[in-house]
C-alpha cells in the first residue's frame, strides 16, 4: 500500500500499489478505467487521476480561486504518478498491468434478483470444463477482441448456488448477461488472466509431502524430440489433451472428465508427463546401451 499523508487536516490515507490490494468496490472501478486506458479513450495521466479519485472514493470539486485549483492539480498529479505501481516496464519501455494475484475480490455478483457465485480464491473447486472452456474464451479474445468472450468466459464461472456448469445452457446465458456491467466482466478477464499467468509460471503445490511443480505441464518438454509448436503454447493444446485422457478413461468419459475437479485432473496430468518423460528417458538410455554394443 502507498501511504499519503495529508498534515492539514491530520489524516493518513492508503492507496493499493496495484490491483491485487483493492478492495471490492475499488477493483470493479479500476477494472473499467484499465480498459478504457487499453482502448484508447483515456491517455495514462487521465487514467491515473480518475483512478486516484476512485481508490480513494473523492468526488471532484472544482475550486472559486484560480491559485487554489493550480495548486490542487499540482498535488493531485504528482499523488496520481504513485499509481505507475500498477505496471510494471519492460526492456523497451512498454508498460504492462502487473497481474499476479489469485484472489477473487468480487465473489458474488447480484444481478436481475439473481445472486451468481464465482470462484474461490486460487479458483479452488472449478471444473476441468470450466478451466478448459475459460482458456478457450481468453484466448479468443485474445486474439479477436469481440465483447461476446468477455461475457462467455464470465457466464462459465458464475453460477447460482445449486447450477453446476454442465448442465447450464451457456448461449443463454450469454444472451442473460449480455446487459452487465462491464467493470464484472471485464474485472473477472483480468483475474483470469491473473490466475491463468500463476498456474502456467508459479504453480507448485506441496501434495502427500511432495512439491509438484505443474509448470511442466505447460512448458515444452526439455527432453522433447521435435520442433513442431502449438498454436495454443501455453494452454496444454487442452482440447487435444481432453481427448487423450478421456480415451485413456482415467477420469471416465469426456463428460465425466470436464465434471472433475481442475486441480485433481491437472494433478493426474503432471504424473502423466513425469512417467512419460521417465518412459522416454529410459528408452533413450536402452538405445544408447545397443548403439555402443554394435560399435564393441
Amino acid at each position: 500500500m502507498h501511504s499519503l499523508e495529508l498534515p492539514e487536516i491530520e489524516k493518513r490515507l492508503w492507496l493499493p500499489e496495484n490491483l491485487g490490494e483493492c478492495d471490492k468496490r475499488q477493483y470493479l472501478d479500476a477494472a473499467k478505467l484499465v480498459l478504457m486506458y487499453q482502448m484508447g479513450d483515456v491517455t495514462l495521466e487521465q487514467f491515473r487521476v480518475l483512478l486516484l479519485y476512485s481508490l480513494l472514493n473523492m468526488e471532484f470539486e472544482e475550486s472559486s480561486f484560480e491559485h487554489i485549483q493550480e495548486e490542487k492539480w499540482e498535488n493531485i498529479y504528482l499523488c496520481s504518478e504513485l499509481l505507475n505501481s500498477f505496471f510494471r516496464i519492460d526492456d523497451d519501455g512498454v508498460m504492462h498491468l502487473i497481474q499476479d494475484y489469485i484472489h477473487n475480490p468480487v465473489k458474488v455478483v447480484h444481478y436481475k434478483l439473481h445472486s451468481f457465485h464465482g470462484p474461490k480464491d486460487s479458483f479452488q473447486n472449478i471444473t476441468y470444463g470450466q478451466l478448459e472452456d475459460g482458456v478457450g474464451e481468453m484466448n479468443n479474445f485474445m486474439k479477436y477482441g469481440e465483447f461476446e468472450s468477455l461475457v462467455k468466459l464470465f457466464a462459465i464461472f458464475y453460477l447460482k448456488k445449486t447450477e453446476k456448469y454442465s448442465k447450464v445452457n451457456i448461449e443463454k446465458r450469454i444472451t442473460f448477461f449480455s446487459q452487465l456491467d462491464i467493470r464484472y466482466v471485464y474485472g473477472f478477464y483480468l483475474l483470469f488472466i491473473s490466475f491463468f499467468n500463476y498456474l502456467t509460471k508459479e504453480c507448485i503445490i506441496v501434495l502427500d509431502g511432495k512439491e509438484l511443480d505443474l509448470r511442466i505441464l505447460f512448458n515444452a518438454s526439455e527432453n522433447t524430440q521435435t520442433t513442431e509448436t502449438s498454436d495454443e503454447p501455453e494452454s496444454l493444446g487442452m482440447r487435444a489433451t481432453s481427448f487423450q485422457l478421456a480415451e485413456s478413461g482415467v477420469f471416465g468419459t469426456l463428460s465425466e472428465l470436464r465434471e472433475s475437479d481442475a486441480m485433481m485432473v491437472l494433478i493426474r496430468m503432471y504424473d502423466l508427463v513425469l512417467r512419460n518423460r521417465k518412459e522416454e528417458a529410459e528408452q533413450k538410455a536402452l538405445e544408447e546401451k545397443s548403439k555402443n554394443q554394435s560399435h564393441d
